[in-house]
């Protein structure tokens, strides 16, 4: 759906003090149909551009799209320095969401109001549709539109060339105009085995169509910056758990996270480039749309000039003697204990002042406490110093509802006859199914396979009855005990729900025994040619039997690892360093472009310098540069950095020499091979090398290499605990080293 983020580079001198405006709305649930309702005046002109009538009768509410609106609230106020009394969320006490309240305040409130050099922001959380239309230049013949809470009363969508042409006005106006929407219309066929994440996304009225073009350019194309959830035939997913405070948009989620850890003045390509690869671990089927012209992809969010202070700082709110109220919290990664400094002032009589965080609030607050000098005033900024990492789970699995022995006895028979029939899913992660039939506690049911939408399930007499004639079943064998009860340590958490999970676990009768294995929910194959997923698509199909759950531990384990460097990747603790990990095609003299690489294809492992973080005359501190990575089956590979010889970068043999723009590591070239599909190649950095990396950095299966002495350094034995997926406490961690990763899809080679 093309229309979410916009943003516009002013035109105009500003003569005025800027202000920010923003208007923001989360639809979670929507009016109910009310016989004698009479649409309003500004409706009843709406009507006349439309043909038919509307005749939705029901919509699926949603839990996250107001939760949504009021963390974007909270983020612009205490981050990017809007007035509270110039944020308006939608639905509030005095006003509904309704389609005149979002059209009128839109027009009246963040256009009207505006002055040239204003910065307007509009945020729209909930359910996207489409809508007929004969004059439109897609090829669906379809334009979007946003369904507004008096939807059901008759009340028609709001299209996209409405809102268009409010848009329009703002750059005429030469003001700043944000358009954030997280919805879409998803056209997507059923995949995967299970139904996990709620989609915000609802059929057309095919009852009703219009005839209209837009008269002008597109708002992209003159001039703005867009970015949008996901394409308008993918879905739109909302997360039923996060660590915000409750369920989000996958996209409103991943991109709260981003904005928390980065500079108020970050780039906006690299804001897309976190959010996209932040997002697609919990919705690995949503592909975000960047669209720049006229060099806005190297502005601000709001079109504003990047800054060359690349910091990400933290404001001190409220100061009472030596408790200090920060303005950061769980989106910046914040745990308790963190230490921040202050940054200091180059005035006479600065002292260094040091904060523990000694509670997280929540989203963007957290309470610290005063624990080296004095004299911290409201507005002070401060940045990470010494990290806390969180001792948390890295995975959450839904093992399902364990069957007596003669139900799993019953479901074997019953796959054997659907087999015969040729009518059984081998394979969910292969093949999407029409149909699931699975064990609910008591009973067998029978479902419609809609990914997001969770259909009300039939129960089944005895099986495999009630199936329809064309269907491809996916029959799930479930387990014959309860699972892990109390078994699953390290970094694995049982979840409740597959509306919990990042990975369930599938059963199917094989050829020779009951096998089972970890597998993304809704995810499959034809998804790794598409949209690769950021985690492995699933674990070995692994045999019923005596060594069974130990087997089934292992393989959560490895899944959770993977989990645990991409989290890590993310980590507000990291400080900047001005070089990047790419691929050059060995003999070419060239970076890989693409991310794609194919089986037999040789490449070298080099460093890129980030012009803006690189000075052109400066010193640059070397760092010990690691680099290793982690395969589609979760198995890793130490490439650079072995025994810590010649891995210390930049090399300075001058006098004053100058920082390289390019640096090709030490080592031999590496082959392309299997297993294919989605890796992650992984750089680290640190001011002191790492106790034996090959035992930290290379691993296969539940175990690492060599030694399993705890290291007493703080980041090793925060990269041992990711690297072995066990929990415990690592102490502070000192925020003098990053971590990145670069995901690259290996493919097998062509074959002719």
């Amino acid at each position: 759906m093309k229309m979410p983020f916009v943003f516009l580079i002013l035109a105009a001198a500003i003569s005025h003090a800027e202000v920010r405006r923003a208007l923001l709305v989360g639809i979670d649930a929507y009016m109910p149909p009310a016989p004698g309702y009479k649409p309003s005046e500004m409706t009843r002109v709406r009507l006349k551009a439309i043909h038919g009538s509307p005749s939705r009768l029901k919509l699926d509410s949603l839990k996250g799209a107001f939760n949504d609106a009021q963390s974007i609230k909270e983020m612009l106020i205490q981050k990017f320095g809007f007035e509270e009394s110039k944020v308006i969320v939608l639905p509030n006490p005095k006003q509904a969401a309704t389609a005149d309240n979002i059209l009128g305040l839109l027009q009246s409130f963040l256009i009207d109001a505006a002055q040239a050099g204003d910065m307007s922001l509009f945020y729209y959380a909930g359910h996207g549709s489409r809508i007929r239309n004969m004059a439109t230049k897609n090829a669906s013949g379809f334009d979007s539109t946003i369904v507004p809470a008096d939807a059901l009363l008759g009340v028609p969508d709001i299209r996209s060339k409405e809102l268009a042409r409010i848009y329009a006005q703002a750059p005429r106006k030469h003001v700043a105009l944000t358009v954030i929407q997280d919805s879409c219309f998803s056209g997507a066929a059923s995949r995967g085995a299970m139904a996990r994440n709620r989609l915000r996304a609802q059929p057309p009225d095919l009852a009703i169509s219009v005839n209209e073009i837009l008269d002008g350019p597109l708002p992209e194309d003159a001039g703005v910056l867009v970015i949008s959830a996901s394409q308008e035939y993918e879905p739109a997913a909302e997360l039923a758990s996060t660590d915000l405070n409750g369920p989000h948009g996958a996209f409103t989620w991943a991109l709260l996270h981003v904005l928390g850890t980065s500079p108020a003045d970050d780039r906006v390509d690299r804001i897309f480039q976190r959010a996209r690869a932040l997002m697609q671990s919990r919705a690995p089927g949503q592909e975000p749309v960047l669209l720049a012209r006229n060099g806005l992809i190297a502005r601000g969010l709001f079109g504003q000039a990047v800054r060359a202070d690349q910091r990400v700082t933290i404001a001190a709110g409220r100061v009472n003697a030596s408790q200090v109220k920060l303005n950061g919290g769980l989106a910046m990664n914040l745990h308790e204990g963190c230490e921040l400094k202050r940054i200091q002032s180059t005035g006479p009589g600065a002292t260094p002042v040091r904060v523990r965080v000694t509670k997280v609030n929540g989203l963007t607050s957290s309470n610290a406490v005063i624990v080296e000098g004095a004299g911290v005033k409201a507005g002070d900024l401060f940045e990470m110093d010494r990290w806390a990492a969180p001792d948390r789970e890295k995975l959450r699995v839904f093992a399902g509802a364990a069957a007596p022995p003669e139900e799993v006895q019953r479901a074997v028979a019953a796959a054997n006859e659907l087999r015969r029939r040729g009518v059984l899913d081998e394979d969910p992660t292969v093949h999407p199914p029409t149909h699931v039939v699975q064990w609910d506690t008591s009973r067998w049911t029978l479902r419609a396979n809609v990914p997001g939408v969770k259909g009300a399930a039939i129960e089944l007499g005895r099986l495999p009855q009630m199936l329809p004639a064309e269907a491809l079943v996916n029959l799930i064998i479930p387990a014959p005990r309860n699972l892990f009860d109390g078994r699953f340590g390290g970094s694995v958490a049982i979840a409740d729900s597959t509306d919990n999970a990042d990975y369930v676990l599938l059963g199917r009768a094989g050829a020779q025994s009951i096998e089972y294995a970890w597998a993304l929910p809704d995810v499959t194959e034809g998804d790794l040619r598409e949209r690769p997923p950021a985690r492995p698509l699933r674990s070995d199909w692994i045999a019923w039997n005596n060594g069974a759950e130990a087997a089934l531990s292992e393989a959560a384990l490895t899944l959770a690892r993977v989990g645990g460097w991409l989290a890590l990747s993310e980590s507000a603790a990291e400080s900047a360093w001005p070089y990047h990990l790419a691929l050059e095609p060995a003999g070419s003299g060239r970076l890989l472009e693409q991310p794609e690489v194919r089986g037999g294809e040789t490449y070298r492992l080099v460093l890129t310098a980030d012009p803006e973080l690189l000075p052109k005359a400066a010193f640059i501190a070397p760092r010990r540069v690691y680099v290793f990575v982690v395969d589609s089956w979760g198995h890793a590979t130490l490439l650079a950095g072995k025994a810590n010889l010649e891995n210390e970068f930049p090399r300075f043999d001058g006098v004053a020499p100058a920082l390289p723009q390019r640096i090709e590591l030490p080592g031999p070239s590496f082959d392309i091979g299997p297993p294919y599909g989605v890796d992650h190649y992984f750089l680290l950095t640190t001011a002191n090398p790492i106790d034996s990396p090959e035992s930290i950095l290379n691993f296969e299966g539940a175990r690492t290499r060599g030694a399993t002495r705890l290291p007493s350094d703080p980041l090793a034995r925060l990269l041992r605990n990711t690297a072995t997926g066990t929990r415990g406490a690592v102490g502070l961690v000192p925020a003098n080293w990053s971590i990145e990763q670069l995901t690259i899809v290996s493919r097998p080679p062509e074959e002719k």
